[in-house]
Parts: C-alpha cells; sequence; structure tokens
C-alpha cells in the first residue's frame, strides 16, 4: 500500500495546472465517448461539477491508502447518491480506465508502469468496494 501511496502521489506531483486541465478534459471527453449515457446523467456539466467529482476520486484513492475505513465510509455515501442518478457499475469502471489513460497520455513516459500498476490496482480495490456497496 506504501508503494502504491509513493507512486499516486508522484503521479500527482507530474500534474502541473495545465496537465491538469488537459487531464480533466481528455478524461472526460473518453468516458462519455465510452458510456454517451453517463454524459446525459449530468444535470450541470461545467468544469466546477467536473473539477469537484474528478478531485472526489482522487482523494477516495488516497484515503483507499491511507484511511481505508473513513475512505469506505465516504465512498459508501457518494456510492448512494450516485445510485440515485441512475449511474451503473460499468460507469465507474469506464471511467476508472478513461482515468488512466488520460493518465497516459497528459504524462508520456513520465507515466512509468509503477505508477500505473498503483493507479490500476486501486481503482480496482475501489471498483469491488462499489459493487459491494451498490443497490444494482
Amino acid at each position: 500500500m506504501e508503494r502504491d501511496l509513493e507512486q499516486i502521489d508522484g503521479t500527482l506531483q507530474l500534474l502541473t495546472d495545465e496537465k491538469s486541465e488537459e487531464l480533466l478534459n481528455i478524461t472526460y471527453s473518453r468516458f462519455f465517448q465510452l458510456c454517451p449515457d453517463a454524459e446525459t446523467l449530468w444535470e450541470k456539466d461545467d468544469p466546477v461539477s467536473r473539477g469537484k467529482m474528478f478531485n472526489g476520486v482522487i482523494l477516495t484513492i488516497v484515503d483507499n491508502i491511507t484511511r481505508p475505513q473513513i475512505g469506505e465510509n465516504n465512498l459508501v455515501s457518494d456510492v448512494k447518491d450516485h445510485d440515485g442518478y441512475g449511474v451503473s457499475n460499468e460507469m465507474y469502471q469506464q471511467f476508472f480506465d478513461s482515468l488512466v489513460d488520460a493518465l497516459a497520455e497528459v504524462l508520456g513516459d513520465e507515466f512509468t508502469a509503477e505508477m500505473m500498476s498503483a493507479w490500476r490496482g486501486q481503482l480496482s480495490q475501489i471498483k469491488t468496494l462499489i459493487h459491494k456497496h451498490t443497490e444494482r
């Protein structure tokens, strides 16, 4: 777990303001291409709401490593909210895949295999928790 935290923190350190904005845009663009139904669920699709959701995902990853019980409790609340909007289990995986692919695109060679492994591993754990707590 400590190694994952180092790799994820190292990835985040590479994200300048410009790269962070690019990451956000590419992630959502890829996600909406993979899952057009997800785009229709957004009542208010603007940079602020996208940024808040995106930051929530990053915090969930860090909490999963550093404070697993608190992270899971927060995730349960988020999943219930998203379930109410009609978010499917598949949408989570599509978003996570879009995020990792966007990181690779934005960071290029700086995004190492170890970083990718840490992100994929943590997102897989979060996906398992999501499935555990979804009503669908």
